[in-house]
C-alpha cells in the first residue's frame, strides 16, 4: 500500500527512465509539458513491465518509460494550488508538482519533483 504521503524526483532525460515507484504505484512522466507542468500517468506498480527506481533514485536507461495499464492520466501545475486529486481503483490520491526544473540537456528534457498523497 502506497505511504500516506511519498515524495520523489523524476528527470525525463536522454538515458534516464522518466518514472518513480511510490509505494504501489508507477507515475510516469509524459508528453506534452511545458515551463509550468507536465502531464503524467500515474497506475498500478504492477502494471509496470519492470520496477521504476524506487524513492525517487535516478536510474541511466536506455528503454522507454514503462507502458502502464489503465492508468490515471493528466496535467500537474507547479505548486500546491496546481495539485490533481484522482481516483485509482477504490483510493483517492491528491498529486503535486513542487518543482519542475530544465534538465541539463535543455527543455524540453525535465527534472520534476512530486509529492502524493493518499486521502
Amino acid at each position: 500500500m502506497t505511504p500516506r504521503r511519498v515524495k520523489a524526483t523524476v528527470v525525463d532525460a536522454p538515458g534516464y527512465e522518466a518514472c518513480a515507484a511510490l509505494g504501489d504505484l508507477c507515475l510516469a512522466v509524459r508528453t506534452p509539458r511545458s515551463r509550468d507542468f507536465v502531464t503524467v500517468e500515474v497506475g498500478p506498480l504492477e502494471s509496470a513491465p519492470h520496477p521504476p527506481p524506487a524513492g525517487g533514485a535516478v536510474v541511466p536507461e536506455s528503454a522507454p518509460s514503462p507502458h502502464l495499464t489503465a492508468p490515471w492520466r493528466g496535467e500537474v501545475h507547479i505548486g500546491r494550488r496546481g495539485a490533481v486529486r484522482f481516483r485509482l481503483g477504490r483510493q483517492t490520491y491528491r498529486l503535486t508538482l513542487e518543482r519542475l526544473n530544465e534538465a541539463a540537456w535543455g527543455f524540453p528534457w525535465v527534472e520534476c519533483e512530486f509529492e502524493l498523497e493518499r486521502r
